[in-house]
């Protein structure tokens, strides 16, 4: 569905599966150790950055998106006229909690937040938390301050 096209043959790019253990080590081990302290704040403006790359049209469209990712089931709690309360959940989550003591979803935060202001038009952004295996993920906006 997300497929992306290569530049020389404007073909979709085959799709390859990587185990969840490869892709714990990168995302648990690896980047903090290369981001260090800067970590939360590049992997969010990096989620940033790939929600303008594939922007969806509709909140289905995004959660199709996580689940084709591996991210998780993404699940609207609660939506007022500027905020809406999302919960990320999946069995990789539920290990990563488990097996890492260090665990960050500010890509999946930043990619939320992006994802949203250009749906609703307005500045946006997302804080993420994590409580019993789950994860939270509230996005803010201010109808007073629209984007282009």
């Amino acid at each position: 569905m997300f497929k992306q096209k290569t530049k020389e043959e404007n073909t979709p790019v085959e799709q390859l599966s990587v185990s969840a253990f490869g892709y714990e080590i990168l995302r648990s081990d690896l980047l903090p150790e290369l981001l260090g302290k800067q970590e939360r704040n590049i992997l969010y403006w990096a989620g940033r950055h790939l929600a303008r790359k594939y922007p969806l049209h509709t909140m289905e469209e995004v959660h199709a998106f996580f689940v084709e990712a591996g991210w998780g089931t993404l699940e609207m709690i609660e939506a007022s006229k500027t905020e809406m309360n999302f919960s990320l959940n999946s069995q990789l989550i539920m290990q990563r909690m488990e097996n890492f003591n260090h665990q960050t979803f500010s890509l999946e935060a930043g990619f939320l937040a992006e994802q949203v202001q250009l749906q609703k038009k307005c500045t946006t952004e997302a804080l993420e938390s994590t409580k019993r295996n789950k994860v939270f993920i509230t996005v803010q906006w201010d109808k007073k301050d629209t984007i282009e």
